[in-house]
């Protein structure tokens, strides 16, 4: 027996069924907004002159809102996802240190990155409080206003600078350990030396445009 053709009106109502499904996938997302392009540009502007502008890019964009076309506001941004790493990466060698599968020697060296990473946490946390407190008074044309400034810009780069020493000197505590060691160390504390020397960059960016 031949197989029983299907009717005429289920035919039509599976083609339409189909056409509106169509549409639907392939309808246009609404344009961003012209703001929402520019602050994206903004940061892009400013990665572009960072160690790993790809990285900036990535951590960036999403505050892209937040930011708009702010150096401070980027700044801060920038810090406060710094800031986050950090601490992602103080856990995490802390959790290592305590896993009792280092050497004593190893077990040390996990310590003091613990430590180190712990005061970087603190210098990054004084930079975001920092920056944020310039980017409330951002604008402000005074004499006065541009020295606060100048103080703030510099103190956030003196503890950026520190936490990025901070970051390397983990690292280095485990030269001498064996190549799985180094590499998890280095998986939990490189990302973080990345993430600091692109805040830093932001930072140094924004010193050469304000005034002495």
């Amino acid at each position: 027996m031949a197989p029983r053709s299907i009717s005429s009106p289920l035919l039509l109502l599976s083609a339409v069924l189909l056409s509106c499904c169509c549409g639907l996938s392939g309808a246009a997302r609404p344009a961003p907004s012209a703001a929402a392009v520019g602050n994206v540009s903004f940061i892009r502007s400013w990665c572009a002159g960072t160690e790993y502008p790809t990285l900036c890019d990535a951590t960036l964009f999403p505050h892209a809102a937040a930011v708009g076309t702010s150096p401070a506001r980027l700044a801060w941004a920038a810090l406060n996802v710094t800031l986050d790493g950090a601490r992602n990466a103080k856990a995490a060698m802390k959790e290592m240190a305590a896993g009792g599968q280092l050497t004593p020697v190893a077990a040390e060296a996990a310590g003091d990155c613990v430590s180190m990473l712990g005061d970087a946490v603190g210098m990054l946390r004084q930079s975001v409080e920092t920056m944020e407190e310039q980017a409330e008074e951002e604008g402000q044309a005074t004499q006065q206003a541009s020295r606060t400034a100048r103080f703030r810009v510099d103190s956030v780069r003196t503890w950026a600078s520190a936490a990025l020493t901070d970051d390397g000197m983990c690292m280095e505590g485990f030269k001498g350990e064996a190549a799985g060691v180094r590499e998890a160390v280095r998986s939990h504390v490189i990302g973080l030396a990345h993430l600091t020397a692109n805040a830093l960059g932001i930072v140094n960016a924004m010193a050469a445009q304000t005034p002495p």
